[in-house]
């Protein structure tokens, strides 16, 4: 068997699909395909950035331990930066660490792959701008026809 780590994250506890599935699904998948997972790695944080917790952690894991491929579910659960897809890819091929993201057909050893990896990531990109400019319309909308938006004035909760 191989070894593996899991990397799995959620934007918010709010999603449909909750943490602990993905890491359960990912679980099934690398038994079923002869993958020993010596370590999760997880974050319930938003993808536009890499200043998480669970990603920092998995970095310098797979620095130290180059020989551990490392399975997502999908490289969106990764990051959903463009620029951090690029440091990203340049940081496994550096380390020479086996990728392998269940949703998609990822293979960085090729230029194939590296292509689609990096269209993903644009793709993950694209679609956080997007879902952010499509909230700012809904958001000025709203507020034109005086509708509430936004936190009760006073309140203090700022999660």
């Amino acid at each position: 068997m191989k070894k593996a780590i899991i990397y799995a994250r959620i934007s918010t506890n709010k999603e449909k699909q909750n943490i602990q599935q993905q890491i359960d699904y990912d679980r099934k998948w690398a038994l079923r395909n002869e993958y020993n997972i010596v370590k999760v790695f997880k974050d319930e944080k938003t993808g536009k950035t890499t200043d998480r917790r669970g990603y920092q952690r998995m970095l310098k894991y797979l620095a130290e331990n180059p020989s551990v491929s490392l399975i997502v579910q999908d490289t969106d659960r990764l990051t959903r930066d463009f620029y951090d897809g690029v440091e990203l890819e340049k940081f496994i091929r550096k380390h020479k660490i086996d990728l392998v993201s269940i949703s998609e057909n990822v293979d960085l050893n090729t230029p194939n792959g590296r292509f689609m990896f990096r269209i993903k990531s644009a793709m993950n990109c694209f679609y956080v701008e997007n879902l952010v400019q499509k909230i700012k319309v809904g958001v000025e909308r709203a507020k034109k026809e005086g509708k509430f938006t936004g936190r009760p004035k006073g309140s203090k909760n700022k999660k």
